[in-house]
């Protein structure tokens, strides 16, 4: 297994400067980040699904996640965290073996989300039943004698459209017990009133972690507002469509 590198990427989340993460879907996106100074590559779940013709939501087989996993880390001198969804596991059982075999490929991080398995309403599952399952990737993780950085993904703020300061204070209940479980850092993807985010953050157990999207701009100083990660999620994908789409030209 390759150098255990938890400590350098835990690190990366308490520096001045926020970590970017500008997310990946295969080797040669990743070795395009990391060239261009990338501290950490991180995958997107609906890139790494879509490239493959997969649906977002555990429908790409894990076998092909392992198997990317073990690609990126071979491929990289980076911390590399892996978008896990909800590691494709409903019971703890099954939460136990198969992030063993993830934790198996080396990787430093995961994104690990409260939404249960193929929901399609964002269905969440409960405070207690999340931190039970932190604490049983924490327990996989010493099983196969490695630390993994959980990034703890709360869609509170997917699942609930009108965003307020109750919903802000549902979402640090659910940061605070899985900070009490092991989480290393927590992921609110969705909240983009800056207010709120300011009002997470001033309270917030754990380092923050943003998504980037057309109403959060890159340009806005993230640091300032107590978030200390910032990830593109699907937008650098979709970033390269767009790119790739305006490029072509097939001449008839």
């Amino acid at each position: 297994m390759r150098k255990n590198r938890y400590t350098e990427f835990k690190e990366l989340h308490y520096q001045t400067d926020v970590l970017y993460l500008f997310n990946c879907w295969d080797v040669m996106s990743a070795k395009i980040i990391e060239n261009k100074g990338a501290k950490a590559l991180a995958t997107s779940s609906y890139a790494v699904s879509d490239a493959n013709g997969y649906t977002d939501g555990e429908y790409l087989p894990f076998e092909n996640l392992l198997q990317l996993s073990e690609k990126l880390v071979q491929n990289s001198n980076v911390p590399v965290s892996i978008d896990a969804e909800g590691f494709y596991a409903k019971s703890s059982e099954s939460l136990h073996q198969n992030a063993q075999k993830l934790f198996g490929t080396g990787i430093t991080g995961v994104n690990f989300e409260d939404q249960k398995p193929q929901s399609k309403e964002y269905a969440l599952w409960s405070v207690d039943e999340q931190s039970e399952r932190i604490k049983i990737l924490k327990s996989a993780a010493e099983d196969v004698d490695t630390e993994i950085f959980i990034n703890a993904r709360t869609d509170v703020f997917f699942k609930n459209k009108n965003h307020s300061v109750e919903l802000v204070n549902e979402a640090l209940n659910r940061a605070e017990s899985y900070a009490l479980a092991g989480a290393d850092c927590i992921f609110i993807p969705g909240l983009t009133e800056i207010s709120l985010i300011k009002e997470f953050t001033k309270h917030s157990p754990l380092p923050v972690n943003i998504m980037l999207n057309s109403f959060n701009s890159s340009s806005i100083d993230w640091r300032s507002l107590g978030v200390n990660r910032v990830s593109y999620g699907p937008h650098s994908y979709f970033q390269m469509k767009e790119t790739l789409l305006s490029n072509l030209v097939f001449k008839v």
